[in-house]
């Protein structure tokens, strides 16, 4: 791994000293990162963290909103990281100076949770039962989530409200009073349709939010707090089936808008002094994507591009997305079945390509592709770059991203994702052929860089050659 980033690194300083002379635009987001959900990352310890900054700063980014609900050890409140005790951060508490390290690089830092639901506030109702949520049947609420599973609390009931307020007062003010603000993220599974809640659901969550943020501008009034526009815009909230409230909007919170829960709203963003689009491309799709976003984010005149960087790390205790072949099994971050438990993602290869894309595309989203491909070749391969080895990475990159999803990788890295189709009735004669021929591409990748060049080519090959070695006799015969 410090090989890899070492390799990296050196790539990075000869491509800087070869396009020293180009001028580079200046981005139109004062506001550029990614969006971590570092409790779901339990086995990266402080200087992989450090690392993971580190590279946040060479992509050209300035804020980091950092998922911490459920990753530290609460006193007040431990079973909300019982589930989580094997985490780095819960045995060996280092977010402050993961903190300090990012403010030394230029980057904010904000914490991020989501009130009355998700990882480990979802864990005080086993409990507080009497504080569950309830369903649209009428009955409490089943248990949901992802890495961590349990239940979304009623916003309406007093001690729920005091629960959140004691939980976020702790995290912030005495764990880690260094950071820049937080994302407070309204749940995108489930609220509550109690009498109480219902239409007035967002009301009661907003309770919390107005309160919690009045605390936090009293004692520091620069603070960065991220809201969802589901307090403000009485637009109907997509799979709830109520819409959202219509409250006075304070100019100081930072909207956060995402494709699939909190759609834009031109005229929020008017009123806002900062506002974020969130999109999961450079996680989970292709340079292509984080393209798209980037020039969506700008078409919506929002300050700031913050998507998606999240590698998930964790043990599924429950069948995660319906699929229980994945329960028991480490989640392998973002299909890199090559690394070592404890390993960064990072700076491997196929993520590395999605970096240098948000880097060049949150710079300037209308960047020609073919002048993106022509950067990717210099960074990656140096002068032994050519337009066939740029067209194999995007290739290998595209193969990993293929039919990914936030936990189970590309069947074409994982044939026991295929196995699970095959079993599910989902593996069609069209889906064989489909891998079939992706296979024939990777051979022949493999073919045209035998004789590598520099260190990219080297790591290509490699990867290709890992890619092909999943595929052993009695896997291929799957896809026959």
């Amino acid at each position: 791994m410090v090989q890899t980033l070492a390799c990296t690194l050196l790539a990075v300083t000869a491509f800087a000293a070869e396009s020293s002379t180009e001028t580079t635009p200046q981005s139109p987001f004062k506001e550029r990162g990614y969006y971590i959900t570092f409790m779901r990352m339990p086995t990266y310890d402080l200087d992989d963290w450090k690392r993971i900054v580190s590279a946040i700063q060479e992509d050209g980014g300035n804020l980091l909103l950092l998922w911490m609900g459920g990753a530290f050890r609460s006193h007040k409140f431990p079973i909300t990281w019982k589930y989580n005790e094997q985490h780095q951060n819960v045995r060996h508490d280092f977010v402050r100076d993961l903190i300090d390290h990012a403010h030394a690089q230029g980057i904010r830092v904000l914490l991020g949770f989501t009130p009355f639901g998700y990882d480990g506030v979802n864990h005080y109702p086993l409990e507080h039962p009497e504080l569950k949520a309830t369903g649209r049947d009428g009955k409490p609420v089943g248990k949901f989530g992802i890495g961590c599973w349990g239940y979304n609390l009623c916003p309406s009931k007093p001690a729920s409200q005091q629960f959140m307020l004691d939980y976020v007062r702790e995290m912030l003010f005495d764990f880690y009073p260094n950071a820049d603000g937080l994302m407070i993220e309204s749940s995108d599974y489930a609220i509550c349709h109690c009498p109480d809640c219902g239409a007035r659901f967002f009301e009661q969550e907003f309770r919390f939010v107005r309160q919690i943020s009045d605390e936090i501008w009293a004692q520091r009034p620069e603070a960065m707090i991220i809201v969802y526009p589901h307090y403000f815009s009485g637009a109907e909230v997509p799979g709830f089936g109520v819409r959202a409230a219509k409250l006075p909007f304070d100019p100081r919170w930072t909207l956060f808008f995402t494709p699939h829960s909190a759609h834009l709203d031109p005229a929020l963003i008017q009123q806002s002094r900062h506002s974020l689009w969130w999109d999961e491309s450079p996680a989970v799709r292709r340079p292509q994507d984080i393209q798209q976003g980037a020039l969506r984010a700008l078409g919506a005149g929002v300050t700031g591009y913050i998507p998606s960087l999240e590698a998930y790390s964790f043990v599924p205790t429950e069948a995660e997305e319906g699929q229980a072949w994945l329960k028991g099994r480490r989640q392998i971050p973002l299909g890199f079945g090559w690394l070592q438990e404890g390993d960064s993602p990072y700076d491997e290869l196929p993520l590395r390509v999605n970096r240098i894309a948000y880097r060049e595309f949150s710079r300037n989203p209308d960047l020609k592709f073919e002048r993106f491909k022509e950067k990717l070749g210099r960074e990656v391969f140096g002068e032994a770059s050519t337009p066939q080895g740029v067209d194999d990475l995007l290739e290998l990159q595209a193969i990993f991203a293929m039919e990914r999803t936030w936990c189970q990788p590309s069947p074409l890295v994982c044939p026991e994702r295929v196995r699970a189709m095959k079993a599910q009735g989902q593996l069609t004669p069209e889906k064989r052929a489909e891998y079939r021929a992706v296979v024939t591409r990777l051979q022949a990748i493999e073919e045209r860089h035998r004789e590598a060049r520099g260190e990219g080519q080297r790591r290509l090959l490699e990867i290709t050659r890992w890619v092909l070695g999943q595929w052993t006799a009695d896997n291929r015969a799957i896809l026959e």
